[in-house]
C-alpha cells in the first residue's frame, strides 16, 4: 500500500491555518504539531493532532521518524512561527530540503547574530552590549533592553534613563539569564523578507511599513502596509542588506526575514532577523490580498516541488495593511461585535480575532496578547492603512466586557 504525501507543519496555532490550507491546495496531508491541545490548525489538518512543544527538537525528531513508517513526507516547514531549529532537524531526518540544523540555531540566537555581524557586517547594526559588558550609568540613553531567546517584543523595555534601567533588567530575566542592551535608533520600521530558491536565487522578496506604538514603554506593534512606500533608493537599500546579511550568516536556501530600521540618512539596520516568513499577517494575510502567495512557494520549495514563477515577475495589485484591535479596557470578555462580518465598511475587510468570549482581556503587554487584527485593501497606500486603522479602532472599542 502506498503512503500518503505529507508535509509536516511545525506549529498549529492560527498563523499557521492559512499554511495548511495551502497545503491541502497542493494535495499534501499536513501533520501538525503543537503544544495546545486545542490548536485551531488541528481541526483543519484532517488527521490526529500531534501534541509536542514547537521549540522540543528531539521530540520532533523522534515523532518524523515514527511518521515515516506510515506518511512519505515531502517537506517540512512553518510560517510565522520562530522555529527554524525544529523544522531543519526534522527535516534532516525526513531527509526533505532545509537549512542546515546549526545555520537554523544561529539564526535563533540573537548573540551570536550580534557578534558575527559585529566581525562582518558591522554597518548594518547599532550599537550594542551583552549581560556584564557595560556600565548601566554611562550607556548613551534612551536603550533598549531585551531577553536573548524570545520574539514578540516579549521582555523588551525602552529605557529613557539609568533609573528605570533596573526594572527593564528584571523584566528581561523574567524571560533567561542573558540579555542585549541596544542603541535605540531613530527611523522607519520595515519588515524584509524573501525566498531563496534551490539555486540561490530570490524567488520573492518583500517589504513592508510596520508601525509602532511605544508611548507604554514597550514597542507594541499597530500594523503594516503591505508593500512598502518607500522609495526606490531605500527599497534598494534594504534589498542590499538583506541579501548580504543573509548569505553572511549561511541562508542561501528557503525563508529569511529581517526586522530592519532605516535611519533618517537612509542607513538600513538589523533589528533581529530569523530563517522564516513573517507572521503579523503579513505573508498570511496581506501578501495574498496583493495577489502574491509566499506560503505556497513555501511549500513547493520543502516539498521539492515545481515553484510556480517567481513571486517578483506578478505585478502588485494594491496595498493591504493589518492593523491591530487594542481595547484599552480590562475584564471578562462578554462578547466580540458582530457588525464588521456584514462588510458594512464596504471595502474587503477580514477580522481574525485572538480572544474569545470568556476570556480576559487588558491593554497588550507585547506584541503576543494583542486582542486581534484587521485587515483591509486599498488602491493606495494610505487608503488601505486607513480602513485597516479605522476599522480596528471601532471594534476595540465595540468589544462587551465585564468586570472580572
Amino acid at each position: 500500500m502506498s503512503k500518503r504525501d505529507a508535509v509536516l507543519i511545525v506549529g498549529g496555532g492560527a498563523l499557521q491555518v492559512p499554511l495548511v490550507r495551502e497545503a491541502q491546495a497542493l494535495g499534501l496531508l499536513p501533520l501538525v504539531t503543537d503544544r495546545n491541545p486545542h490548536a485551531p490548525a488541528f481541526k483543519l489538518s484532517g488527521v490526529q493532532p500531534f501534541v509536542l512543544d514547537t521549540y522540543d527538537v528531539a521530540g520532533h525528531e523522534e515523532l518524523t521518524r515514527d511518521l515515516l513508517r506510515i506518511y512519505a513526507i515531502r517537506g517540512v516547514c512553518t510560517a510565522g512561527s520562530d522555529t527554524a531549529p525544529t523544522v531543519a532537524a526534522a527535516a534532516a531526518v525526513a531527509g526533505t530540503p532545509a537549512i542546515p540544523l546549526q545555520v537554523a540555531q544561529s539564526t535563533h540566537n540573537k548573540l551570536y547574530v550580534r557578534n558575527y555581524l559585529g566581525e562582518n557586517l558591522d554597518e548594518y547594526q547599532p550599537s550594542w552590549w551583552v549581560t556584564g559588558s557595560f556600565l548601566a550609568p554611562h550607556l548613551p540613553y534612551p536603550v533598549v533592553v531585551k531577553p536573548l531567546t524570545q520574539r514578540g517584543s516579549r521582555g523588551v523595555s525602552f529605557v529613557q534613563n539609568y533609573h528605570a534601567f533596573e526594572t527593564a533588567i528584571k523584566v528581561a530575566q523574567s524571560y533567561g539569564p542573558q540579555y542585549l542592551i541596544e542603541q535605540c535608533l531613530t527611523g522607519t520600521e520595515h519588515s524584509v523578507e524573501g525566498l531563496f530558491g534551490n539555486d540561490g536565487e530570490l524567488l520573492w522578496f518583500n517589504i513592508v511599513d510596520r508601525f509602532f506604538d511605544y508611548s507604554s514603554g514597550v514597542p507594541i506593534e499597530t500594523g503594516h502596509v503591505n508593500p512598502s512606500a518607500l522609495a526606490p533608493l531605500d527599497c534598494g537599500a534594504l534589498k542590499i542588506m538583506f541579501a548580504e546579511v543573509a548569505y553572511a550568516l549561511g541562508i542561501t536556501w528557503g525563508p529569511f526575514k529581517i526586522d530592519a530600521l532605516l535611519t533618517p540618512e537612509g542607513h538600513p539596520k538589523v533589528l533581529e532577523c530569523t530563517a522564516r516568513l513573517s507572521g503579523g499577517w503579513d505573508c498570511q494575510g496581506t501578501s495574498p490580498m496583493t495577489a502574491r502567495n509566499p506560503m505556497r512557494a513555501l511549500l513547493q520549495l520543502a516539498c521539492d516541488l515545481p515553484v510556480d514563477a517567481p513571486l517578483t515577475w506578478k505585478p502588485l495589485q494594491g496595498y493591504a495593511a493589518c492593523a491591530a484591535i487594542l481595547p484599552q479596557q480590562t475584564g471578562l470578555v462578554r462578547a466580540l461585535p458582530q457588525w464588521w462580518a456584514q462588510s458594512v465598511m464596504g471595502y474587503p475587510q477580514k477580522v481574525i480575532w485572538a480572544i474569545q468570549p470568556g476570556e480576559t482581556l487588558a491593554p497588550a503587554t507585547h506584541n503576543g496578547n494583542r486582542a486581534g487584527f484587521c485587515l483591509a485593501w486599498g488602491t493606495t497606500h494610505g487608503e488601505a492603512w486607513s480602513r485597516a486603522h479605522q476599522a480596528a479602532d471601532a471594534l476595540a472599542e465595540s468589544i462587551e466586557v465585564a468586570p472580572c
